[in-house]
């Protein structure tokens, strides 16, 4: 049944693409183009992403973007590596027409929904497997497909490409409003190796002492929020921020563009 749905989709974008060539911009009522999506802003409409590993589902996990999202309202967010310690998270809000032809490429020429994830059928493990994703919700199918569905070598690559260059004019994100959350390092782990900045609590207005001891998300909108975003995405990954005598990893969880993030508060 679920290969029956995917090939009535997949008839349905062939059909759209031989007749509304020209598309829409705008989703609304008059939209006739098979190919549509939920236009919420926390919509996945695709993503690529890289996960498993030994920081999967780990605090430092939160401050982790996607290596290429569309949501519903347009925005595509995709990871631009300038160096060894220096990602770029870019965006930008595009038409209608260049998602729905990024779709059609995928569901027809890269034969998507022929690729079904099996990632989820691997023997568990202490450990998670490293595994490239890829996921599709558009015409009321949802669809997921991994690097052990059997993809050619370079498939997932392809994709991500295409993914990051539906925009051409790419914008640098930097937030202006996040979730910020600490969480202290035990004393006896320390590690020599670990890249660690001072914290000036008082100076700063904002003490990693003091959420680490809440447990919980703040959402804050000044100044630290870009402080915060650069230094975490200009910085090797065993980032520690020191206070007073402690340690502390800290994570920053912007809506709709890191993983795992909540959404913003109502008021």
């Amino acid at each position: 049944m679920k290969r029956l749905s995917a090939v009535i989709v997949f008839l349905l974008i062939l059909s759209a693409c031989q007749n509304n060539a020209g598309g829409g911009n705008g989703g609304g009522s008059g939209d006739t183009d098979a190919i549509q999506w939920d236009r919420s802003p926390s919509t996945i409409v695709f993503r690529a992403d890289v996960t498993g590993g030994s920081t999967a589902n780990t605090f430092a996990a939160r401050n982790d973007v996607p290596a290429c999202t569309v949501y519903g309202d347009n925005r595509v967010v995709w990871l631009n590596y300038v160096g060894s310690y220096e990602t770029q998270v870019l965006y930008d809000t595009v038409p209608d027409q260049p998602i729905r032809d990024f779709v059609t490429n995928l569901t027809i020429n890269e034969k998507f929904y022929e690729y079904n994830a099996q990632a989820n059928l691997l023997p568990a493990t202490s450990v998670q497997p490293v595994v490239e994703t890829l996921k599709l919700a558009v015409s009321g199918q949802e669809h997921s497909s991994d690097a052990y569905s059997g993809w050619d070598a370079d498939y997932y690559s392809r994709i991500l490409t295409k993914c990051q260059t539906i925009s051409s004019t790419p914008i640098l994100f930097e937030p202006t409003a996040a979730y910020v959350s600490a969480q202290a390092i035990p004393a006896d782990q320390p590690d020599s190796s670990a890249f660690n900045i001072p914290w000036d609590a008082a100076a700063n207005g904002l003490s990693f002492s003091e959420l680490a001891t809440s447990g919980e998300r703040r959402w804050i909108t000044d100044r630290n929020v870009a402080v915060l975003w650069n230094l975490i995405r200009n910085s090797p990954s065993n980032l520690r921020f020191s206070e007073g005598d402690t340690q502390y990893y800290v994570a920053l969880e912007v809506p709709n563009v890191t993983r795992e993030s909540p959404q913003p508060p109502s008021s």
